[in-house]
Protein backbone atom coordinates (compact mmCIF):
# COMPACT_ATOMS: atom_id res chain seq x y z
CA UNK A 1 0.00 0.00 0.00
CA UNK A 2 1.33 3.42 -0.97
CA UNK A 3 2.21 5.60 2.04
CA UNK A 4 1.88 9.19 0.89
CA UNK A 5 3.05 10.62 4.24
CA UNK A 6 6.21 8.50 4.23
CA UNK A 7 6.91 9.39 0.61
CA UNK A 8 6.59 13.09 1.47
CA UNK A 9 8.90 12.72 4.49
CA UNK A 10 11.60 11.20 2.32
CA UNK A 11 11.08 13.76 -0.45
CA UNK A 12 11.50 16.59 2.07
CA UNK A 13 14.78 15.20 3.41
CA UNK A 14 16.16 14.61 -0.09
CA UNK A 15 15.11 18.07 -1.28
CA UNK A 16 16.81 19.64 1.73
CA UNK A 17 20.09 18.20 0.47
CA UNK A 18 19.41 18.95 -3.23
CA UNK A 19 19.03 15.28 -4.15
CA UNK A 20 16.46 14.54 -6.86
CA UNK A 21 15.72 12.15 -9.70
CA UNK A 22 17.65 14.20 -12.24
CA UNK A 23 21.08 14.68 -10.67
CA UNK A 24 24.08 12.42 -10.08
CA UNK A 25 22.49 11.05 -6.90
CA UNK A 26 19.38 9.78 -8.67
CA UNK A 27 20.16 6.13 -7.84
CA UNK A 28 20.27 6.90 -4.12
CA UNK A 29 17.06 8.91 -4.54
CA UNK A 30 15.32 5.91 -6.12
CA UNK A 31 16.73 3.41 -3.61
CA UNK A 32 15.62 5.39 -0.55
CA UNK A 33 12.14 5.93 -1.94
CA UNK A 34 11.71 2.28 -2.96
CA UNK A 35 13.01 0.94 0.37
CA UNK A 36 11.40 3.55 2.61
CA UNK A 37 8.45 1.36 3.58
CA UNK A 38 10.74 -1.52 4.56
CA UNK A 39 12.91 0.81 6.66
CA UNK A 40 9.77 2.16 8.31
CA UNK A 41 8.43 -1.33 9.02
CA UNK A 42 11.66 -2.48 10.66
CA UNK A 43 11.90 0.76 12.63
CA UNK A 44 8.34 0.43 13.94
CA UNK A 45 8.94 -3.14 15.08
CA UNK A 46 11.31 -1.74 17.70
CA UNK A 47 10.41 1.89 18.30
CA UNK A 48 6.70 2.32 17.53
CA UNK A 49 5.84 2.78 21.24
CA UNK A 50 8.50 5.42 21.85
CA UNK A 51 6.91 8.80 22.68
CA UNK A 52 9.13 10.51 20.07
CA UNK A 53 8.99 7.74 17.47
CA UNK A 54 7.96 10.00 14.60
CA UNK A 55 10.55 12.67 15.36
CA UNK A 56 13.31 10.07 15.67
CA UNK A 57 12.30 8.38 12.41
CA UNK A 58 12.78 11.69 10.59
CA UNK A 59 16.21 11.95 12.21
CA UNK A 60 16.98 8.44 10.92
CA UNK A 61 16.13 9.51 7.37
CA UNK A 62 18.40 12.52 7.85
CA UNK A 63 21.28 10.32 9.07
CA UNK A 64 20.87 7.92 6.13
CA UNK A 65 20.96 10.81 3.66
CA UNK A 66 23.89 12.72 5.18
CA UNK A 67 25.86 9.47 5.53
CA UNK A 68 25.40 8.88 1.81
CA UNK A 69 26.49 12.45 0.99
CA UNK A 70 29.70 12.08 2.99
CA UNK A 71 30.45 8.58 1.70
CA UNK A 72 33.66 8.57 -0.37
CA UNK A 73 33.24 8.16 -4.13
CA UNK A 74 35.16 4.87 -4.22
CA UNK A 75 32.69 3.27 -1.81
CA UNK A 76 29.73 4.72 -3.70
CA UNK A 77 31.03 3.00 -6.83
CA UNK A 78 31.38 -0.26 -4.94
CA UNK A 79 27.79 0.12 -3.70
CA UNK A 80 26.62 0.19 -7.32
CA UNK A 81 28.76 -2.84 -8.18
CA UNK A 82 27.17 -4.74 -5.30
CA UNK A 83 23.69 -3.83 -6.51
CA UNK A 84 24.47 -5.33 -9.89
CA UNK A 85 25.61 -8.56 -8.20
CA UNK A 86 22.47 -8.62 -6.03
CA UNK A 87 23.17 -11.25 -3.33
CA UNK A 88 26.91 -10.48 -3.34
CA UNK A 89 27.21 -11.22 0.39
CA UNK A 90 26.06 -14.80 -0.22
CA UNK A 91 28.58 -15.36 -3.00
CA UNK A 92 31.16 -18.12 -2.79
CA UNK A 93 33.61 -15.50 -4.09
CA UNK A 94 33.91 -14.31 -0.47
CA UNK A 95 36.16 -16.06 2.03
CA UNK A 96 36.39 -14.51 5.47
CA UNK A 97 38.59 -14.71 8.54
CA UNK A 98 37.98 -13.41 12.08
CA UNK A 99 40.93 -12.39 14.19
CA UNK A 100 42.14 -10.39 17.17
CA UNK A 101 44.61 -7.86 15.76
CA UNK A 102 46.91 -7.88 18.79
CA UNK A 103 47.11 -11.68 18.88
CA UNK A 104 47.61 -12.01 15.15
CA UNK A 105 50.19 -9.32 14.41
CA UNK A 106 50.47 -6.95 17.36
CA UNK A 107 48.76 -3.84 15.99
CA UNK A 108 46.85 -2.31 13.07
CA UNK A 109 49.98 -0.98 11.37
CA UNK A 110 51.44 -4.50 11.15
CA UNK A 111 48.14 -5.74 9.70
CA UNK A 112 48.73 -3.66 6.58
CA UNK A 113 51.85 -5.73 5.86
CA UNK A 114 49.82 -8.96 6.00
CA UNK A 115 47.33 -8.16 3.25
CA UNK A 116 49.25 -9.99 0.52
CA UNK A 117 49.45 -13.00 2.84
CA UNK A 118 45.65 -13.02 3.13
CA UNK A 119 45.29 -12.67 -0.63
CA UNK A 120 47.57 -15.69 -1.14
CA UNK A 121 45.35 -17.66 1.24
CA UNK A 122 42.27 -16.64 -0.76
CA UNK A 123 40.92 -14.56 2.14
CA UNK A 124 39.24 -11.36 0.94
CA UNK A 125 37.11 -10.44 3.98
CA UNK A 126 38.61 -9.65 7.38
CA UNK A 127 36.44 -9.50 10.48
CA UNK A 128 38.39 -7.68 13.19
CA UNK A 129 37.31 -8.37 16.76
CA UNK A 130 36.68 -5.33 19.06
CA UNK A 131 39.09 -2.46 18.44
CA UNK A 132 37.53 0.54 20.12
CA UNK A 133 38.53 2.18 23.37
CA UNK A 134 37.45 0.25 26.45
CA UNK A 135 38.59 0.49 30.08
CA UNK A 136 41.37 -1.87 31.14
CA UNK A 137 40.15 -4.51 33.56
CA UNK A 138 36.47 -4.13 32.71
CA UNK A 139 36.43 -4.18 28.92
CA UNK A 140 34.26 -7.32 28.62
CA UNK A 141 36.50 -8.64 25.88
CA UNK A 142 36.55 -5.23 24.21
CA UNK A 143 32.76 -4.99 23.92
CA UNK A 144 32.28 -2.60 26.86
CA UNK A 145 33.25 0.42 24.77
CA UNK A 146 33.96 3.82 26.33
CA UNK A 147 34.38 5.67 23.00
CA UNK A 148 33.12 4.39 19.62
CA UNK A 149 35.10 7.09 17.80
CA UNK A 150 38.49 6.16 19.20
CA UNK A 151 40.58 3.04 18.57
CA UNK A 152 42.14 1.50 21.67
CA UNK A 153 45.69 2.85 21.72
CA UNK A 154 47.17 -0.63 22.17
CA UNK A 155 45.92 -1.44 18.65
CA UNK A 156 46.87 1.86 17.04
CA UNK A 157 44.82 4.83 15.80
CA UNK A 158 41.64 5.49 13.85
CA UNK A 159 43.72 6.94 11.00
CA UNK A 160 45.73 3.71 10.78
CA UNK A 161 42.49 1.74 10.63
CA UNK A 162 41.27 3.98 7.79
CA UNK A 163 44.57 3.45 5.98
CA UNK A 164 44.22 -0.33 6.24
CA UNK A 165 40.64 -0.12 4.98
CA UNK A 166 41.79 1.93 1.98
CA UNK A 167 44.58 -0.54 1.17
CA UNK A 168 42.11 -3.42 1.45
CA UNK A 169 39.66 -1.65 -0.84
CA UNK A 170 42.40 -1.23 -3.45
CA UNK A 171 42.98 -4.99 -3.29
CA UNK A 172 39.23 -5.73 -3.61
CA UNK A 173 39.08 -6.89 0.01
CA UNK A 174 36.34 -6.22 2.57
CA UNK A 175 36.77 -5.03 6.15
CA UNK A 176 34.24 -5.81 8.87
CA UNK A 177 34.51 -4.56 12.44
CA UNK A 178 32.38 -5.08 15.54
CA UNK A 179 30.40 -2.03 16.63
CA UNK A 180 28.02 -3.21 19.35
CA UNK A 181 26.04 -0.05 20.06
CA UNK A 182 23.73 -1.72 22.58
CA UNK A 183 26.60 -2.50 24.95
CA UNK A 184 28.75 0.24 26.46
CA UNK A 185 31.15 0.73 29.33
CA UNK A 186 29.92 2.67 32.34
CA UNK A 187 32.61 5.17 31.35
CA UNK A 188 30.95 5.93 28.01
CA UNK A 189 29.50 9.43 27.61
CA UNK A 190 25.95 8.02 27.31
CA UNK A 191 26.27 6.06 30.57
CA UNK A 192 27.79 9.01 32.40
CA UNK A 193 24.90 11.26 31.30
CA UNK A 194 22.37 8.59 32.28
CA UNK A 195 23.93 8.33 35.75
CA UNK A 196 23.78 12.12 36.02
CA UNK A 197 20.00 11.97 35.54
CA UNK A 198 19.48 12.95 31.88
CA UNK A 199 16.30 11.14 30.84
CA UNK A 200 17.21 11.00 27.14
CA UNK A 201 20.28 8.92 27.95
CA UNK A 202 18.57 6.89 30.66
CA UNK A 203 16.27 5.68 27.87
CA UNK A 204 19.35 4.14 26.22
CA UNK A 205 19.80 1.68 29.09
CA UNK A 206 17.88 -0.85 31.15
CA UNK A 207 17.89 0.49 34.72
CA UNK A 208 16.60 -1.31 37.82
CA UNK A 209 16.24 -0.25 41.44
CA UNK A 210 17.60 -3.59 42.68
CA UNK A 211 18.73 -6.99 41.36
CA UNK A 212 15.28 -8.67 41.37
CA UNK A 213 14.66 -8.49 37.62
CA UNK A 214 18.32 -8.90 36.56
CA UNK A 215 18.52 -12.05 38.72
CA UNK A 216 15.48 -13.45 36.89
CA UNK A 217 17.21 -12.79 33.57
CA UNK A 218 20.39 -14.46 34.87
CA UNK A 219 18.46 -17.70 35.43
CA UNK A 220 18.13 -18.31 31.69
CA UNK A 221 20.46 -15.94 29.82
CA UNK A 222 23.54 -17.60 28.26
CA UNK A 223 26.86 -16.32 29.57
CA UNK A 224 29.35 -15.05 26.97
CA UNK A 225 32.48 -15.28 29.12
CA UNK A 226 31.45 -17.61 31.98
CA UNK A 227 34.99 -18.16 33.26
CA UNK A 228 36.50 -14.67 33.03
CA UNK A 229 33.32 -12.59 33.42
CA UNK A 230 30.44 -14.69 34.84
CA UNK A 231 26.90 -13.33 34.64
CA UNK A 232 25.34 -10.73 32.38
CA UNK A 233 24.59 -7.88 34.82
CA UNK A 234 26.85 -5.77 37.03
CA UNK A 235 25.63 -3.37 39.68
CA UNK A 236 26.69 0.25 39.08
CA UNK A 237 25.92 2.66 41.95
Amino acid sequence: MYDHQLHQQIENVLAKHNIDSNNADRLFYARLLSNGSIIRLLYNQIYSQHPKAEELFEKLLEVITTSYIHRVEDLKKKDIDKLEKEGWFLSNELAGMSLYVDRFCGNIKNLEDKLDYFKNLGVNLLHLMPLFESPKGESDGGYAVSDFRKVNERFGTLEQLKDVQQKMSEKEMYLMIDIVLNHTSQQHEWAQKAKAGEEQYQDYFFMYADRTIPDEFERSMPEIFPESAPGSFTYVP
